[in-house]
């Protein structure tokens, strides 16, 4: 079942982990060089921990899993975890990937969101796995991890492109061999089904005034039932959903059209310039001048 605001709202990071442009970013862990132990949080982002050396104690929804050498945890959206040494002499150093749905999953509601995706943000999947240096696919995941570090930090021509390319091929090999299993897979439910209403609307009026009271009635519920259920599907609110849209459709104007920033605010629904380059900053970590500009 999807935890609750109350359950999780103590627990949630933060720090975003990369931008609303390439939601995807690597960290090294290293102990205890910069912490001994890490304590229980959850965020939106899959999180994959590729032990180095050394070794480590991971807490995942109350079930302690110690990694070693070689071995690869993979922690689900929204699940509670922790890490921390075991005794005072140990080390451990790994890399650690942090990347949202979003990366593969953006601003659709499609038969992949649907039947695999969706149900990783809600929770209707095993909350973790862990792939062991000697088990029968590890041969498969360490190289993935390995050209995606490689990939993420080199930063290429088109390695946004390569970094989609592996995540999906991941996705693929850990629901494939059962890594990952999705405890319903319905062709679709009457919950994704009001939710598609609702990204289908937004998609073809998100330049017009909409509230979540507008979308609600939409959907004939109230505004805290489909609060609730769309964020129970999607893993984020009405309302940021429609401001991700907005911005990702800004994005697209500014690399590849001329006009004004304030046309380009007011033509992707941003009704207050102000707010448009405020907004655009804190997703984006860039003004849209500087988004135009370098990107």
């Amino acid at each position: 079942m999807y935890p609750s605001d109350k359950e999780i709202s103590g627990f949630i990071e933060k720090k975003k982990h990369g931008d609303l442009l390439l939601p995807f970013v690597i960290y090294g862990t290293m102990m205890p060089t910069l912490f001994s132990s890490f304590p229980l949080h959850c965020h939106e982002e899959i999180e994959i921990v590729l032990c180095d050396c050394g070794k480590c104690r991971y807490t995942v929804s109350g079930t302690d899993v110690d990694l070693e050498f070689g071995d690869i945890i993979i922690i689900m959206p929204w699940v509670l975890h922790s890490f921390r040494l075991v005794e005072e002499k140990d080390y451990f150093l790994a890399a650690t990937y942090l990347f949202s749905l979003n990366m593969i999953a953006n601003h659709t509601v499609d038969v992949c969101a649907s039947k695999y995706f969706l149900p990783m943000l809600s929770r209707k999947c095993n909350d973790y796995c862990v792939i062991r240096y000697h088990s029968e696919h590890y041969d498969e995941f360490r190289p993935i991890a390995i050209q995606l570090f490689d990939v993420y930090c080199e930063r290429d021509p088109f390695f946004e492109l390569k970094l989609k390319s592996l995540i999906n091929d991941m996705m693929f090999k850990l629901l494939s061999y059962g890594y990952i299993e999705i405890k319903s897979e319905t062709p679709e439910s009457d919950d994704v089904r009001l939710v598609r209403t609702v990204v289908d609307y937004i998609s073809e009026h998100y330049m017009e005034n909409i509230t979540l009271a507008g979308l609600a009635e939409l959907v004939s519920l109230s505004e805290t039932g489909l609060s609730r259920l769309f964020r129970s599907v999607t893993g984020m609110s009405c309302i940021d959903y429609v401001i991700d849209y907005r911005l990702t459709k800004a994005m697209g104007l500014l690399r590849c059209s001329d006009k004004p920033i304030i046309e380009v605010a007011y033509e992707t629904g941003f009704n207050n310039i102000s707010y448009f380059n405020r907004t655009f900053k804190k997703r984006c970590n860039y003004t849209p001048s500087e988004f135009r500009k370098n990107r």
